[in-house]
């Protein structure tokens, strides 16, 4: 393939496992609606960086592997196609659950300073920075640990840029990813900070996971079954 089709496959493989509901995704637009825009931005920045990192060392390290064994690569390509149709099977069966929330003042109490005295202000004020979870380390340890984002770079994204592209290629299917990435993410911490995106997104939440789950469907069987 030419490097432009290549890195469209990149796209049209990430971008699908990029908006589709999972824990980054729940993660940031909780901390959007929950707590402050300001901590779901820096959520959404962990994560950016996170992926960023993954994608690096899967194009960049494990495909060198890929290189030297053309049987294990094709492999993955079955395994994460599969993976690819079983997530959007499992959006459409899953389209009408509620998403599961963390009760509101629990959510308040992971932002919020607790309320103290004038007389020890200072004191506080620096217990409740130390107690205080670092949003952006939240959102990197999220896409570190996240099993959908590990499936993805470890077996999509190799199986969709063969490891025997040129290094340029490789490295601007990387900054391709970061800016879906830093698009999409900073989207939702952005627009999950509005009343009005919660309540247009719980309507539209199942026809948006059909939709998704379709194109993972139809993805994951071209990925499965294409040489």
């Amino acid at each position: 393939m030419t490097p432009a089709a290549t890195l469209g496959t990149v796209l049209l493989a990430y971008l699908p496992a990029a908006v589709s509901p999972g824990p980054n995704f729940v993660l940031i637009a909780h901390t959007a609606a929950a707590g402050t825009r300001r901590a779901a931005v820096a959520v959404a920045l962990g994560v950016i960086a996170a992926g960023g990192v993954l994608a690096a060392v899967a194009v960049f390290g494990l495909g060198g592997v890929l290189a030297r064994a053309p049987w294990l690569a094709a492999v993955l390509r079955v395994v994460c196609g599969g993976y690819l149709a079983w997530l959007g099977v499992r959006l459409w069966l899953r389209a009408r659950e509620p998403e599961a929330a963390a009760p509101p003042q629990a959510a308040n109490d992971s932002f919020a300073a607790p309320e103290v005295p004038n007389e020890s202000f200072a004191t506080s004020e620096k217990a409740a920075r130390l107690e205080t979870p670092n949003p952006f380390r939240q959102g990197v340890v999220s896409n570190l640990t996240n099993p959908k984002a590990a499936a993805f770079f470890g077996s999509v994204l190799t199986a969709a840029l063969p490891p025997t592209e040129p290094t340029a290629v490789k490295a601007a299917a990387v900054a391709l990813i970061l800016l879906t990435s830093t698009a999409w993410h900073l989207s939702v911490a952005l627009l999950f900070s509005a009343p009005a995106t919660q309540r247009w997104y719980a309507r539209a939440k199942p026809t948006l996971n059909r939709v998704v789950g379709t194109i993972l469907v139809v993805l994951g069987v071209i990925l499965a079954v294409t040489p």
